[in-house]
C-alpha cells in the first residue's frame, strides 16, 4: 500500500517542473485516489478473511456483517449466501447466491469464479431441497455436475439423497457411486450407499459399505447401528452384538457431548472459556479431534490468560500426539510448561512425544518429572522400563517393570515387557515364561503377547507349548509373516 503511494508520488515530483499546476493537481488527485483504493482493497480483503473466520466459528451473524463489508465479488457473495442459509434466511441467501452467479458470468474459466459459481449452485440446491422443491434442487445439482469444476462430489451425493427419497433406488445408487468415484474417502456417500443396499436387502454389499464408513469415520453411531442390523440379517450374531455395543457407546458419547454443547450455548461471556474447555476435553476423550481443536481455538475469543492459554496448549498437544505429530505435540506441551502449568499428564505425554521422536534422553527426563509429582504411575514406570531396556540397563528396567506390576497387577503390559527383558538377556527364563503366560491371560487378544510366549517356550525347549502359542498369534494376526516364520522354525526344530 505505502509502496504504491511512493511510486506514484515519485512520478509526480519528477514531472512537477515540466507541467502546469492544474495538471499537477490532477496527478496528485489520482495518486491519492489510488492510495485510498489500495487501503480499501486491503480492508475489503481483511473483511473477507474475518468472514471466513466467523464461519469457522459458526458465528453466522458476524460472518454476514464481514462479508457485507468485503469486496463484492462472486466468492464473497457465495459465502454471504451460505451464512444467510445457515440462519434459515433463505430469501436473502437466494438473492446473494443469484448475485454471485450473475457476477461471474463473464469470468468463467477462472478457478476462483468457477468455485464460487459451484458454491452458489450447491447453496441454491440445498435451499430448494429444504423447501421441498426437488426438481429445482436436481436442476441446480445437475448444473454443478455438468460444469465439472468444483462441488461435483457434493452434487452427486445430494442427487443420490433426492433420488432415494423418491424411491428411485437404482439412480440413487449410481449417484452415490459417482460421488465415491470422485472422492473415495467420502464417508457420507459410503453410508448412504449402505442404506440403499439395505433397502435392496443386499446385506453383504450393505455391510461392506458400512464397514468402509466406520473405517473412515469410526465415531458415526448410525453406521454401527446399521451394521448391527445387517449382521443380524446374515445370522452373524457375535458381530451384530459387537456393532450394537459400539453404537450404544457412541450414543452415550454424543449425549455427553450434547450436554457440554448446551452448557457452552447458555454460558455467560465470562463463563464461556471454562465451558469451551470442558467441551474440548469431552471431544478429546471421545477422539473427536477436529471438533476438539475447533473448541480449543474458540477459547481465545473469551480469555487470553496464561492459565487458559496453557490449557489450550495441553489440549492441542494431546490432539497432535494422538494424530501422530510428536514434534508439534512437544511444542504445545513445552509451551504449557513455560506458562506455568505442570501436571503428571503433561510430563507423561511429553515423555511419550519424545519417545516417538526418538529422543530417549529427553523422554527419560519427562517421565522422571512426572514421577516427582506422583510416584504411583504404572504406565510411566513401564515406559521408563522400556527406555532403560533399550539402553541395555537391565537392573533399572527390571526395577521399573516390577514397580509397575506391583501397582497394577491386572495390567498385562508390564508382565509382557519384563518377560521379554528376561528373554533378551537369557535370565530367569522359567519365570519369563510364566510372566508371558500371565500377560496373555490378562490380554488374550494381543498377538504380540502370544508370540513372546511362543518365543520363550521355544527357548526353554517346550516346543508343543511354543507351537500352541504361535498358532494363537497367527489366528489373531494371520497376515504377520514373522509369526508364520516362527511356526516354521518351531516345526523344523521338532523334526
Amino acid at each position: 500500500m505505502h509502496v504504491a503511494f511512493g511510486v506514484f508520488a515519485g512520478v509526480f515530483f519528477r514531472v512537477r517542473r515540466k507541467i502546469a499546476m492544474k495538471t499537477s493537481l490532477r496527478w496528485l488527485s489520482i495518486t491519492l485516489c489510488l492510495y485510498a483504493l489500495g487501503g480499501y482493497l486491503a480492508l475489503a480483503q481483511n473483511a473477507y478473511e474475518l468472514g471466513e473466520a466467523a464461519l469457522q466459528l459458526e458465528n453466522y451473524e458476524a460472518a454476514i456483517q464481514h462479508f457485507t463489508g468485503a469486496e463484492k465479488n462472486g466468492k464473497t457473495l457465495a459465502r454471504l449466501g451460505y451464512a444467510y442459509s445457515q440462519l434459515g434466511r433463505y430469501t436473502e441467501a437466494i438473492r446473494a447466491y443469484q448475485e454471485a452467479l450473475h457476477s461471474v458470468i463473464d469470468e468463467r474459466g477462472n478457478v476462483e469464479t468457477e468455485t464460487a459459481a459451484a458454491q452458489a449452485l450447491l447453496g441454491l440446491g440445498y435451499i430448494a431441497y429444504q423447501q421441498g422443491k426437488f426438481d429445482d434442487a436436481i436442476r441446480f445439482y445437475m448444473e454443478v455436475v455438468q460444469q465439472g469444476v468444483a462441488g461435483v462430489v457434493e452434487a452427486h451425493h445430494n442427487l443420490g439423497r433426492i433420488y432415494a427419497g423418491r424411491g428411485e433406488i437404482e439412480k440413487a445408487v449410481t449417484a452415490q457411486q459417482k460421488a465415491i468415484a470422485e472422492k473415495p474417502d467420502f464417508a457420507d456417500a459410503h453410508y448412504h450407499l449402505g442404506v440403499l443396499y439395505s433397502r435392496q436387502q443386499d446385506w453383504h454389499a450393505a455391510i461392506a459399505a458400512y464397514q468402509k464408513t466406520v473405517a473412515l469415520v469410526p465415531t458415526m453411531p448410525n453406521a454401527h447401528y446399521q451394521l448391527a442390523r445387517c449382521y443380524q440379517q446374515t445370522g452373524d450374531i457375535p458381530e451384530a452384538e459387537k456393532a450394537m455395543q459400539r453404537f450404544r457407546a457412541l450414543k452415550a458419547a454424543d449425549t455427553e457431548i450434547q450436554k457440554h454443547l448446551e452448557a457452552v450455548f447458555v454460558a455467560d461471556p465470562d463463563e464461556k472459556a471454562a465451558a469451551l474447555l470442558k467441551l474440548a476435553k469431552t471431544y478429546l476423550k471421545h477422539e473427536r479431534y477436529e471438533k476438539a481443536t475447533h473448541a480449543l481455538k474458540r477459547i481465545s475469543k473469551y480469555s487470553t490468560s496464561d492459565s487458559y492459554t496453557a490449557q489450550v496448549s495441553v489440549g492441542l498437544g494431546s490432539i497432535t500426539l494422538a494424530q501422530g505429530s510428536p514434534k508439534r505435540a512437544i511444542t504445545h506441551y513445552e509451551r504449557a510448561i513455560e506458562l506455568g502449568l505442570e501436571t503428571v499428564e503433561i510430563y507423561h505425554n511429553l515423555g511419550i512425544a519424545y519417545m516417538q521422536n526418538r529422543d530417549g534422553e529427553n523422554a527419560l527426563k519427562q517421565f522422571h518429572r512426572a514421577l516427582e509429582i506422583d510416584t504411583n504411575l504404572p504406565e510411566t514406570l513401564t515406559l521408563l522400563g522400556t527406555l532403560y531396556a533399550a539402553k541395555n540397563k537391565f537392573d533399572e528396567a527390571e526395577t521399573h517393570y516390577e514397580r509397575a506390576i506391583a501397582l497394577t497387577p491386572e495390567a498385562g503390559m508390564a508382565y509382557h515387557e519384563l518377560a521379554y527383558l528376561y528373554g533378551q538377556h537369557n535370565r530367569n527364563l522359567e519365570k519369563a515364561v510364566e510372566l508371558a503366560r500371565h500377560a496373555t491371560e490378562l490380554s488374550p487378544d494381543s498377538a504380540p503377547y502370544h508370540n513372546t510366549l511362543s518365543w520363550l517356550c521355544y527357548k526353554v525347549g517346550r516346543y508343543d507349548a511354543a507351537e500352541t502359542a504361535i498358532l494363537k498369534a497367527i489366528e489373531l494376526a494371520p497376515d504377520n509373516r514373522l509369526y508364520q516364520e516362527g511356526l516354521a522354525e518351531i516345526r523344523q526344530e521338532r523334526k
